[in-house]
């Protein structure tokens, strides 16, 4: 496997066009290109042409203006390796449409293009290759060294994985020139990367030799389950220390809110699922508000049956749009009616269009105001943003219920909290004399209003988000300053009138997406 390329080890007919070919400033290559493109077919260390250099260290735009202006990306270095081999991201689909490569195809030592996705560790690119087996995952190079072989060796836990599940257990076995596995590699590292290589693959040589690792379906539900079942172990507590209960309950939600939201949207494990802990906690806040009302506040208030009947209705509504946004689709771009204007990243290129609007993750070029979201795995529609408390996108088909929904939260809150209020100072007649006596005896109560309360504001900040970006006919994403005389307040109106009714408002071309 080739070592990094030195840049100071970089040779060019100028020195200055080296120097700012090795910073990847666009501006100064751009001028040297504009003024000799002799640079271009030039040579360097180990054979790197500029094309070479800019995709082995994955700069994209540089890859772009070096192919814009006619690099060839044919030419192969001392070793037979055509920039291909190195190319990342966007660039390796354009190069593919260019050259038309065979992934398959080796070079003199018989290291395909994983080979070298795996040695510098890009995860994106390895994907790419996984992908519809464009690359085999078994192949040996010269030494015998399979990219598992590889990736043990460097001491990568994170590609080990991706390996394992895109091609299965069995490559484990296959050993090198040496007689070597991937475990026997990363045995021999020292490093606590490779340790935990040999961990994971000790823990793989034990599962089924013919099938694939197993997700963490234990930690997922796990982190699912854990705001709701300790909320509920922090109530029950709180109603046993009697005067103590308050105190307590203070002290073990601000522990809780603290783990909660200071979690990172992904799960700490090699398989990157989604962290499902702040979705856990929206739903605990629902389920809990509706069993104490029902069970605690209702019978305070009773007879009230016209508080049971609104409350029924509200919490009847809400459950069933919050099973909606979590099964509806948001917009996933496969599954719509758009229009592709353009098909490869050449004719992106021909017709001076970003080719980032190419997602390396779907294949697919992207419309305006569409992204891909790497927490759902698919490229949306009018993307708006991603709902860590839904785990779920916000874009096309969700957004009006999105915000429909935010409106219906917000009155269960507003209701909940009044009840409780109202239910508190009947039984108690509220003034600062028994406060005391309510938070410590009446705790449960108490942490839900307070928390309902809070996260109505939280919505209404959210909502009137919403309603401004939709009232200027784009999203939270793809957003920019309206300007006064082309959004009155009456269009404005009009604008978050139609987008009610129709679920799309009015379409402007003023404010384009930026990609």
């Amino acid at each position: 496997m080739l070592p990094a390329a030195p840049l100071s080890h970089w040779a060019a007919p100028s020195s200055a066009f080296s120097e700012a070919l090795s910073r990847g400033d666009l501006q100064q290559c751009a001028r040297w290109l504009q003024q000799d493109r002799a640079v271009l077919s030039a040579r360097g260390w180990h054979g790197f042409t500029p094309l070479h250099h800019a995709a082995y260290r994955g700069h994209k735009a540089l890859s772009y203006l070096l192919l814009e202006h006619g690099a060839d990306s044919n030419i192969p270095n001392n070793a037979g390796e055509t920039p291909f081999h190195f190319a990342c991201r966007v660039a390796i689909r354009y190069l593919e449409e260019m050259g038309r490569f065979d992934f398959r195809e080796p070079d003199r030592f018989l290291q395909t293009p994983l080979h070298t996705a795996v040695s510098i560790g890009n995860e994106d690119v390895i994907r790419y290759l996984l992908r519809g087996a464009r690359c085999r995952v078994d192949a040996a190079d010269t030494w015998g060294m399979t990219p598992m072989h590889v990736a043990a060796q460097t001491g990568s836990a994170a590609i080990c994985w991706l390996l394992a599940t895109g091609a299965g257990i069995p490559l484990l076995q296959l050993r090198n020139k040496d007689g070597l596995t991937p475990l026997d590699l990363a045995k021999q590292g020292k490093t606590h990367r490779h340790q935990e290589v040999t961990k994971l693959l000790n823990k793989f040589s034990k599962e089924s030799q013919t099938g694939k690792p197993k997700e963490p379906f234990g930690l997922y539900y796990g982190c699912l389950l854990f705001p709701g079942v300790l909320s509920a172990v922090v109530f029950l507590i709180a109603s046993y220390l009697r005067q103590y209960g308050g105190v307590f309950s203070l002290i073990a939600f601000a522990v809780l809110g603290r783990t909660v939201f200071f979690q990172y949207h992904r799960i700490s494990h090699l398989s990157r699922l989604p962290n499902p802990m702040y979705l856990g906690t929206f739903a605990a806040g629902i389920f809990h508000s509706l069993y104490c009302f029902y069970c605690k506040i209702l019978p305070g208030l009773w007879p009230a049956y016209l508080l049971l009947c609104c409350m029924t209705l509200q919490a009847t509504l809400l459950l069933w749009m919050f099973k909606e946004m979590l099964t509806r689709d948001p917009g996933k771009l496969q599954e719509t009616s758009c229009k592709a204007v353009y098909v490869t990243i050449t004719e992106l290129i021909e017709a001076n269009e970003n080719p980032s609007r190419f997602c390396i993750y779907c294949e697919i070029i992207q419309p305006e105001q569409a992204k891909h979201c790497k927490l759902c795995n698919m490229c949306l529609v009018n993307f708006d943003h991603h709902c860590l408390f839904l785990m779920k996108c916000v874009a096309k088909n969700n957004r009006r219920l999105f915000n429909l929904f935010l409106m219906e939260v917000f009155f269960c809150h507003l209701t909940f909290a009044a009840s409780a209020v109202w239910s508190l100072h009947l039984q108690y007649s509220l003034n600062l004399e028994t406060v005391l006596a309510i938070l410590s005896s009446e705790s449960w109560v108490v942490a839900l209003a307070l928390m309902n309360v809070a996260t109505a504001f939280w919505e209404l900040v959210i909502l009137k988000d919403q309603l401004v970006t939709i009232s200027t006919n784009c999203t939270t994403t793809f957003r920019k300053v309206p300007h006064a005389s082309v959004f009155t307040w009456g269009r404005r109106m009009r604008n978050i009138a139609a987008f009610f009714i129709t679920g799309n408002g009015t379409q402007s071309h003023q404010f384009a997406s930026q990609f």
